[in-house]
């Protein structure tokens, strides 16, 4: 029973300070060190102090213990609809063992001296102590603010080779086209929660045109063509509307044209290779804003990665043969 009690109590901890940091948008944030970080030792430090000493016998069951609470704050907050299923999965890691390592701590700190009298049992938190746990992440949180983001533009190519001339590649890139299902499979970024890309549009093709991509959910992005040479290049600028993304396809900290990501650029070059086939690339110029882009740069790699070598399927499997 006091195994549940100390969860709950952490797992209410987590979620008011989410609570706080949510509401207090602009003074603290959600994507900083001290959220991510921090507060989740925290929970996992309060986890295990609470925690009778006969359930936690072990640096490892320390370690490993506010998982739980981490896991039910996870499941909590998707059905409230406080964080995405998909921001979740990238933070879960990093939560997960800055919560283990504030469990280690309580541990360490809590467990009997040798020298102590009272060596069977462990040392009670005080009053000041509890207080520190729930003001602290506030006060550093307000002082961290937005100043700890980084702005940091990546590219990311990947290619195909396509079995039919670079004219045919051509007619399919600048085609308007409705995707079937047989066409879109499941891919990394999908099971993530990402949309399904559904159908392209393009109005003209001159510099200037508009070209609009569409995927479930209603998420839709609109690219201009800014350079372009027959059967050779094309070079879109992309404008992401983060406003006119409906809130259930992603939550604003991996909300694509907004704060902490943006997609800039994409550009598809096309070369002929002997034999009629051709090489078909695809580069996205994009940037990530947060406090650890060493972190997040590793998720937006895969997830590029895996939209474009899909973006490039789309078009080859157009085609008759893909070597």
């Amino acid at each position: 029973m006091k195994f549940l009690l100390a969860v709950t109590l952490a797992a209410v901890y987590g979620l008011l300070i989410r609570l706080l940091f949510g509401s207090a948008n602009g003074l603290l944030e959600i994507m900083s060190v001290t959220f991510l970080f921090l507060v989740p030792s925290l929970i996992g430090f309060l986890t295990v102090i609470l925690m009778p000493a006969r359930k936690i016998t072990s640096g490892t069951a320390a370690f490993f213990t506010p998982w739980l609470t981490s896991s039910v704050l996870l499941v909590v907050t998707i059905l409230l609809n406080m964080e995405g299923t998909i921001c979740w999965l990238m933070a879960f890691p990093i939560f997960a063992v800055a919560a283990g390592a504030g469990g280690v701590l309580a541990y360490w700190l809590r467990k009997p001296k040798p020298k102590d009298l009272n060596a069977n049992n462990w040392q009670r938190p005080n009053t000041l102590h509890v207080s520190l746990v729930f003001v602290v992440p506030l006060l550093l949180g307000a002082v961290e603010g937005e100043k700890a983001l980084a702005p940091k533009q990546m590219v990311i190519e990947r290619a195909v080779i396509i079995n039919a001339p670079a004219a045919d590649v051509w007619k399919k890139l600048i085609s308007n086209k409705q995707l079937g299902q047989h066409t879109n499979k499941t891919s990394f970024s999908t099971l993530l929660g990402f949309p399904k890309h559904v159908s392209t549009t393009l109005d003209t093709l001159l510099v200037g045109g508009t070209r609009m991509a569409y995927y479930e959910k209603g998420l839709y992005f609109k690219e201009t063509v800014t350079q372009y040479q027959p059967e050779r290049l094309l070079v879109l600028r992309v404008d992401a509307n983060p406003n006119a993304t409906p809130a259930a396809v992603m939550d604003e900290h991996i909300l694509i044209g907004g704060k902490h990501l943006d997609i800039l650029e994409d550009v598809y070059d096309l070369r002929p290779l002997p034999g009629g086939r051709t090489r078909l690339a695809l580069s996205s110029r994009f940037y990530i804003n947060t406090p650890f882009n060493w972190y997040a740069g590793i998720w937006a790699h895969y997830l590029m990665t895996d939209i474009l070598e899909g973006e490039l399927n789309l078009i080859a499997e157009q085609a008759p043969t893909t070597l």
